[in-house]
């Protein structure tokens, strides 16, 4: 074998050494971007797992926030509806129900009934006693008034000062003469001491109730008038009564 063809052969070999060796480096660049790219794709995992759990948190208490803030307001609407002394329906409602029953017993041409009473001599229990005895006092005619109801769709309402209010659906004006009897014999039976009443050693109440069925001719107001005109003549009659107005 001549020099010529030994040097060539130990070119090659110096050359595919040297592929060999670039092909290995390659390789090792390889492996390390894998493990490169391995540690990329867990970190960007768990950054979305973070992201993910985050979300979540942020949508719950957001739930949260929106839960509370509706009860809030389902708070704030019957507040505002209510008598904060009595607990029982404001004039406010009063005047709203007493609208809405009409509307609705118009149609169904269905008696409604209303029962307006009043604490006799209040203001001299009041002056006699002091108002926060005189507030204790209204809270328990309150409760009374709200045993005698008989059904879901019955309102007793504070109408203002010592004056209370029942809306009646469905109810004709013999029954809610009887409903009027029975809150004056529970008020009576509250026994609360009323030293200086000219009426009953005890406090009582006047009632006066009328009942139709209301007709386009009618209006929510005629019948106050006529239960109020009812609750007059039962003061005039000595109280201590319900007095059925005849219109």
């Amino acid at each position: 074998m001549n020099c010529n063809v030994i040097l060539e052969e130990q070119i090659d070999k110096e050359h595919l050494l040297l592929h060999i060796e670039h092909l290995r480096q390659e390789l090792e660049e390889l492996k390390q971007e894998k493990v490169d790219l391995e540690i990329m794709l867990e970190t960007a995992t768990e950054h979305a797992d973070l992201v993910e759990a985050q979300l979540q948190k942020e949508i719950r208490d957001r739930k949260k926030v929106e839960a509370a803030l509706q009860q809030a307001n389902q708070e704030l609407e019957r507040l505002s509806v209510l008598d904060s002394l009595t607990q029982v329906a404001n004039r406010r409602r009063f005047d709203d129900y007493l609208l809405q029953e009409w509307q609705r017993l118009r149609k169904e041409k269905a008696p409604l009934s209303l029962i307006l009473c009043d604490v006799d001599y209040f203001k001299i229990y009041n002056d006699t006693y002091g108002h926060p005895i005189g507030d204790h006092c209204l809270q328990q005619v309150a409760l009374a008034i709200e045993s005698a109801l008989e059904h879901p769709s019955d309102l007793v309402a504070r109408y203002g000062g010592e004056e209370f209010a029942l809306i009646l659906p469905n109810t004709d004006a013999a029954r809610a003469m009887q409903i009027a009897e029975k809150i004056r014999i529970k008020i009576k039976n509250l026994q609360i001491l009323h030293h200086r009443s000219p009426v009953d050693e005890h406090v009582t109440m006047s009632l006066g109730v009328f009942g139709m069925v209301p007709t386009p001719e009618g209006s929510p107001e005629l019948l106050i008038t006529l239960a109020d005109k009812a609750l007059y003549q039962a003061k005039a009659q000595g109280r201590d009564r319900a007095v059925y107005a005849m219109s």
